[in-house]
């Protein structure tokens, strides 16, 4: 496994949860390993999610071939929850996110959290998700416990 990085601008753009109601802001970025870019991802980010209360983040990542001539039945995506818990991030496989790629025709299909858990792909999507919980600055105010240990912040 080479080394990651996230690529990113400040664009942020809000929403509402299709569910309950609850706003969030979301942000988009790119993951590379060895400077090759290997995933997309958006990152939706609320101060209140509906179903525990608190800050959480809701991870849509796409994964696969982004080289030319590829298509979108060359990638797939899964939605992982991201929560401060003491002094880590935790993380879960989500149906609840529904795929932001469908009208951008980035992907063919996004797997749902029972086949993203047991499927191949399952440690290289938990991989990603853990960097970008550490990595993307953005995402500090919902995860900010975690990081204010990890990096003495």
């Amino acid at each position: 496994m080479g080394e990651l990085r996230i690529e990113h601008d400040d664009q942020l753009s809000s929403g509402t949860c299709t569910h309950c109601g609850a706003p969030f802001d979301s942000v988009i970025g790119v993951t590379y390993e060895d400077d090759e870019p290997i995933a997309i991802y958006r990152a939706d980010i609320f101060d209140h999610f509906h179903r525990e209360g608190g800050p959480r983040v809701v991870l849509s990542i796409a994964v696969g071939d982004w080289s030319d001539g590829t298509g979108r039945a060359d990638r797939c995506s899964a939605a992982i929850e991201a929560w401060a818990e003491g002094d880590r991030v935790q993380m879960a496989f989500s149906d609840r996110a529904g795929s932001p790629w469908q009208e951008l025709e980035v992907v063919s299909w996004q797997l749902s959290s029972a086949e993203a858990q047991a499927g191949p792909l399952r440690d290289a999507f938990l991989r990603l998700a853990d960097h970008i919980a550490y990595q993307d600055r953005r995402l500090r105010r919902a995860l900010v416990p975690a990081r204010r240990h990890s990096q003495g912040l």
